[in-house]
């Protein structure tokens, strides 16, 4: 496999059609050979031709393909990335019947034609490993034009992204009260006196945005209350011994996900990381990707 630096390489081979068109072959030449036939053998060389001919243009339709995609999104190990990918050929030129598929598997993006500029388009990447990675390798393929040899060649695609553990495991999610005398965006609840408004940040749920006065032309503002407790779920590492590294990451991660669709804030204390009470985009994916960066056999620690 060439680095993510160099121009990929295309090879070309015979798939299983080629298999029917070696056995006619096969049968045009028994025919010629046995019956001195001329015909058969004339129709044997021709046909030898023009698949030697399509292996040639296999080539030249896959040779100069480009592919580039926008942001990465994070995704969760085991599962798809969503990728959006535009193709795009030599000035001047066109490609027919390509097909882009993730190295590891997944489904298969075809473009019928690709010009100038084709897409985006959505392709689905297996994401097997957790971590920060610098981009991923997707294959380009093509039977193009009569499908007895397949063209392919792999690309890489450079995008920095994060795959997050696995959300597994089958623990109950941790319950506790913290008192918390300062103003906290969130559901009223019985208790709570109004604490005021405070503006809406980027990335931050939207589920609190104080819709009405948003309707009448204000700001995007967050509700405010005070009260003598809250609810805070707190996710410790120390808590799931004696499981393993990747057991306790998954469980973690699990937990995460379920935390941020309640109305709780949740914590995150790490072997070397604590992540304070709170909630929303900015946390959730600052939790994960903690989860995610966690060393690999790093002994539990509490």
């Amino acid at each position: 496999m060439k680095g993510p630096d160099r121009q990929p390489r295309v090879w070309v081979l015979p798939n299983r059609n080629a298999l029917g068109l070696a056995a006619v072959l096969a049968g045009m030449w028994y025919a010629g050979s046995s019956q001195a036939n001329a015909a058969a053998y004339l129709l044997g060389f021709v046909l030898t031709g023009m698949a030697a001919v399509s292996a040639l243009h296999a080539w030249a339709n896959v040779r100069g393909v480009r592919l580039a995609a926008g942001p990465f999104p994070p995704a969760f190990a085991d599962g798809n990335q969503l990728l959006r990918v535009t193709a795009s050929a030599p000035a001047g030129t066109e490609r027919c019947g390509i097909t882009v598929r993730g190295v590891g598997g997944g489904p298969v993006l075809q473009f019928a034609e690709i010009g100038a500029v084709t897409g985006p388009a959505e392709l689905a990447v297996p994401a097997a490993r957790r971590g920060c990675h610098p981009g991923v390798w997707v294959r380009v393929a093509s039977i193009f034009p009569l499908g007895f040899f397949t063209a392919r060649q792999t690309v890489w695609l450079p995008g920095e992204h994060w795959i997050y553990p696995a959300p597994r495991g089958d623990r109950r999610l941790p319950r506790a009260l913290a008192p918390t005398p300062e103003a906290r965006a969130g559901q009223h609840a019985a208790g709570d006196d109004f604490g005021g408004l405070r503006a809406w940040e980027l990335g931050e749920s939207q589920r609190h945005i104080d819709w009405k006065a948003a309707a009448r032309g204000q700001p995007l503002r967050v509700k405010q209350w005070t009260g003598e407790a809250q609810e805070v779920i707190a996710l410790a590492w120390a808590a799931l011994a004696p499981l393993g590294t990747e057991e306790r990451l998954s469980q973690l991660a699990r937990w995460v996900v379920q935390a941020e669709k309640g109305d709780a804030s949740y914590a995150l204390r790490l072997p070397g990381a604590v992540f304070a009470p709170s909630r929303g985009e900015a946390h959730y994916h600052a939790c994960l990707r903690a989860l995610a960066a966690f060393p690999a056999g790093e002994e539990a620690a509490s």
